[in-house]
This record gives C-alpha cells, structure tokens and sequence, in this order.
C-alpha cells in the first residue's frame, strides 16, 4: 500500500521591513521561503535534486537553472552517475558503445 506524503503548514513572523527590503510581495513570500529553505536541504545532502524540483513543481532543467542563479553547486557524484547510466540503459538512451 503506498503511502501518501503528510504535508504540514506551518508559520513564522518576520519583521516587515526585512520582506520589503527584499523586494518581495506576500503573493510570493511563501514560495520564496520555501525554495530557499528546500535549496538548503539540497545544499547539505539531506534532500534530492529531484525531490526538490517536485516539491517546488519544477523540472530538474528549471531547478539547475535556479540552483545557478543561487550559486548551490551541484552534488553529483559517482553514485548519481552510476544511477543515472542505469536509467539511460532502461530508458534505451545509452547502450554499452555510448559509453
């Protein structure tokens, strides 16, 4: 039986002159704090590039392209690379000559 993500909402008070100094609208405040709070998740290994880019209902393309404008560096290892070739494999888009 799958199990089904438990969101949970949660508050903080800021004070309002650090919001509007940034430039940032209530409108857009929440994904503001939630992308960069999932930004340094990725940023100390503790969540996925993936996860992160679902969470925030992105593509992996979007979420690089954002992760370079914040300059998080990418956590790509051998073990993602490993991972990522048997996905290509499965997928058919890499076969042992490509390699």
């Amino acid at each position: 039986m799958p199990s089904e993500t438990r969101m949970i909402k949660t508050e903080i008070q800021l004070p309002g002159d650090l919001i509007y100094s940034l430039g940032i609208d209530n409108a857009h405040l929440g994904y503001f704090i939630k992308k960069n709070f999932l930004l340094e998740l990725y940023r100390e290994g503790k969540i996925s590039l993936g996860k992160m880019a679902a969470l925030l209902g992105l593509s992996r393309i979007e979420m690089l392209g954002i992760m370079k404008d914040s300059k998080i560096p990418l956590n790509y290892g051998v073990s993602e690379l490993d991972e990522d070739m048997k996905t290509e494999r499965k997928l058919g888009i890499l076969n042992e000559s490509s390699e």
